[in-house]
């Protein structure tokens, strides 16, 4: 009897999360981001298709259904396999002259919530050219600034953003991309005897709001339509721009996204190319205090480093946490000649 029941709700489970996954898959096709159940189930990917790896032990051994354990099996290695390549094979490129390189550290700090020690630590530790911190506060200014203006002379402290420079800064300016509140950099600098250009990048994050459909039925809703003319207005900028150009920050999106895409079709994702795993940056150590749970482990990538096809990706890493609920990232440029 307990075998029947077993059998009953693994059968369950496993059809119904085939099912799932296959009218996701359908929707995606169709639709990607222009809806919303799609845009919200793809910011989990690709998490969402790990339990495809139990499927075939759970037909062989439980459901003991032929042609579902067949199907189940190759869908297994379908995984495995994009899996490898997309997350597991980097291709850092491997330049053994003595090409300029660059050293990028990017890290949303979470306004008040990293301590300046903290902060003054990480940087000191990496030892980055440039550091990109997005949500910074006025006491970034002389407990983080100021401490570290012999090692990064050349600064741009404009919070919420921020950006510290071993090499000269020629130009800087304030952004709000699409004319919304966010802000951005944007910088020149001069770097092995020509200039480059740095933009230090903090897109509005999506949202859930709770919807009212009808007069007594209320549903949360993935919202999501304020990053796009940001994301859109950043490409445009990059496709006008000349000199190199290197992006980092807080783009609160994943690369599965539609956005995502259309910043790849301008720039190159440093973690991509030249890092290992998941890469996942948020939401490590937030608090979700309607629920009093504490998210230890992040659960998707949204800090990026970028750049144009003037460089090339040696190394690229997610570093140590801070008190922030982003995880750092670390990436080293070559400047390819």
């Amino acid at each position: 009897m307990t075998h029947k029941y077993l059998k009953q709700a693994v059968s369950f489970f496993a059809y119904s999360y085939s099912t799932f996954l296959l009218c996701y898959l359908i929707l995606r096709l169709i639709f990607w981001d222009r809806l919303w159940i799609v845009a919200f189930i793809g910011t989990f990917t690709p998490l969402i298709f790990l339990p495809i790896l139990l499927l075939p032990f759970l037909s062989f051994s439980i459901i003991k259904n032929r042609w579902f354990s067949i199907i189940s099996s190759i869908a297994c290695i379908l995984l495995l396999s994009w899996l490898h390549i997309k997350y597991f094979s980097p291709e850092p490129i491997n330049i053994t002259g003595s090409q300029p390189s660059l050293k990028i550290l990017s890290h949303n700090v979470g306004w008040y919530i990293t301590k300046s020690p903290t902060l003054v630590k990480l940087i000191n530790q990496e030892q980055a050219d440039i550091v990109f911190l997005q949500e910074t506060v006025q006491k970034h200014r002389k407990r983080v600034f100021d401490l570290l203006k012999s090692d990064y002379p050349y600064q741009i402290d404009t919070p919420p953003v921020g950006i510290l420079s071993k090499y000269p800064v020629l130009s800087s300016e304030i952004l709000h991309l699409a004319n919304h509140r966010e802000t951005q950099q944007r910088a020149i600098i001069k770097f092995a005897g020509q200039e480059i250009v740095i933009y230090n990048m903090q897109a509005t994050g999506p949202w859930v709001k709770i919807h009212k459909t009808l007069r007594f039925i209320k549903i949360p809703v993935y919202k999501y339509a304020h990053r796009f003319p940001e994301i859109q207005d950043l490409v445009e900028r990059i496709q006008k721009e000349t000199l190199p150009v290197i992006v980092a920050g807080d783009f609160n999106l994943t690369d599965e996204t539609q956005d995502y895409y259309r910043v790849q079709q301008v720039l190159q994702d440093a973690f991509l190319k030249s890092g290992f795993g998941f890469g996942f940056t948020w939401p490590h150590g937030f608090f979700a205090q309607r629920f009093n749970l504490r998210l230890t482990y992040p659960l998707c990538r949204i800090d990026y480093i970028w750049y144009s096809q003037h460089w090339g990706a040696k190394s690229s890493a997610v570093l140590g946490a801070t008190e922030s609920d982003h995880l750092p990232v670390e990436a080293e440029l070559i400047l390819l000649q």
